[in-house]
């Protein structure tokens, strides 16, 4: 009973242990499996995002596979992508790098073929002379003037910039205009003045007549009175509007002497029997 007993015994005590190693090849083969997937999906991504020219996002997945797997394949695509979305100088750094990841164990041709995307991209990079040229500002070179006839050296050209010079007028010119003007102004007032007085004696005379009218007496003596002051009347009269003629004229050509200085100008008084007035005399 008891060798019956043991041989039956000792199947029982494997068939936990099979189990539990059984159970544990299936989950590192699950873990395996999914871990698989995750990269390829994560390879998916990245390939997909260079493509589509989100480049960053592209490179930092790979950057967290090369760190996962310690693959240098991972820095080899990043090379390319930065070589896809035109990001030469960074493709060059990523290709290098790619050279010097230790413990890589790269083949002839791996290395080969990194040193011949490292000189496309660099041959597709401007010229470093040139861009430093262009960073230089240059310095601000004024346009030459424009030649000067020989024919007429005295004469500026007509498209040249000038400024323009008031001419001012002549001493002598200013101050004769305002000679003119000042004795217009003054035969003026004194033809006013003229008016003013044949108004007085007109009505001096229109008195004396009133008093012919109503009184008797000396008539004679008052009439003489009367026609004198109406001469008076006359001469004012006539001497106040040959004077204030005078004068406005004497203005306006003191206002035009300033520009023109050819005028000359006389004022002569003029006096006959039973008359008075002033003659103006003058070239323009």
């Amino acid at each position: 009973m008891s060798q019956f007993s043991g041989s039956i015994t000792i199947p029982y005590l494997c068939i936990p242990s099979a189990a539990f190693v059984l159970l544990a090849l299936m989950t590192t083969s699950a873990l395996a499996t999914s871990k698989q997937a995750s990269k390829q999906a994560q390879e998916r991504a990245a390939r997909k995002a260079c493509l589509s020219g989100d480049y960053n996002k592209g490179v930092t997945i790979l950057s967290e596979l090369f760190v996962d797997t310690k693959d240098p394949t991972y820095i080899f695509n990043q090379g390319r992508c930065f070589e896809q979305n035109h990001r030469y100088e960074d493709a060059v750094s990523r290709f290098e790098e790619y050279l010097r990841v230790p413990d890589a164990n790269l083949s002839a041709s791996d290395r080969a073929i990194a040193e011949k995307h490292i000189a496309d991209c660099k041959d597709r990079l401007p010229d470093q002379s040139s861009r430093s040229q262009a960073s230089v500002p240059q310095p601000f070179v004024p346009p030459p003037p424009p030649p000067i006839s020989a024919a007429s050296p005295e004469l500026p050209s007509a498209s040249s910039a000038s400024i323009a010079v008031a001419s001012e007028p002549h001493p002598e010119t200013s101050k004769g205009s305002l000679g003119l003007r000042v004795t217009g102004i003054v035969a003026m007032s004194v033809g006013v003045a003229a008016a003013a007085a044949g108004i007085f004696f007109n009505l001096k005379a229109n008195t004396i007549s009133k008093d012919m009218a109503s009184t008797v007496g000396n008539y004679e003596a008052r009439n003489t009175d009367r026609k004198n002051y109406e001469t008076m009347a006359w001469i004012g009269y006539g001497a106040g509007a040959a004077c204030v003629v005078t004068g406005v004229i004497l203005y306006g050509i003191g206002l035009k002497a300033g520009r023109d200085s050819s005028a000359s100008v006389a004022l002569l008084p003029g006096i006959g029997p039973g008359q008075a007035g002033a003659l103006l005399i003058g070239g323009f």
